[in-house]
């Protein structure tokens, strides 16, 4: 495991522990296709999410990746039951509320990655969950960076 790897992990173990998230996830996206899979994850009770692709408006992530912002579905939303059949790793994980975080630097509005985080029992984070997955998004995102150049020697 690379250098970049391992604090990328050790990030995301402190994140879900920060969040009080049952499940963790994150993307590195190949290019400006914005397209990929979930390449490091945490929590997951299957391995399904190995055959997930994210598209474009596709689920909360695609929903994320075409809007250019985060996007959370839980109890407050009014259709959230029926939202829920239409993201796949929601379905797949059992969650019953998540979101999804554009990963961008401060130099460039790219969108690197994405962050998703969800709860099987909690029907939604609290603010300070919310202030918690804000705070790591750039770190997040350097290490990818640091990732990618690490790949590229």
């Amino acid at each position: 495991m690379a250098f970049g790897d391992a604090n990328l992990i050790a990030e995301l173990e402190l994140l879900r522990s920060l969040t009080s998230s049952d499940f963790i996830a994150l993307a590195h996206l190949q290019g400006n296709m914005g397209r990929g899979g979930w390449d490091y994850v945490l929590g997951n009770s299957n391995d399904r999410y190995q055959q997930m692709v994210i598209k474009s408006g596709n689920g909360l992530a695609g929903h994320a990746l075409r809007l250019g912002r985060w996007v959370k579905l839980d109890d407050t939303h009014p259709k959230s039951s029926q939202e829920r059949l239409h993201c796949p790793l929601m379905l797949a994980e059992q969650l019953k509320t998540a979101a999804v975080f554009p990963l961008v630097t401060t130099s460039s509005p790219v969108i690197l990655g994405l962050l998703y985080m969800g709860k099987r029992e909690q029907t939604r984070f609290e603010p300070n969950e919310w202030l918690a997955a804000h705070d790591n998004l750039y770190t997040l995102a350097s290490i990818l960076v640091e990732i990618k150049k690490e790949s590229v020697k």
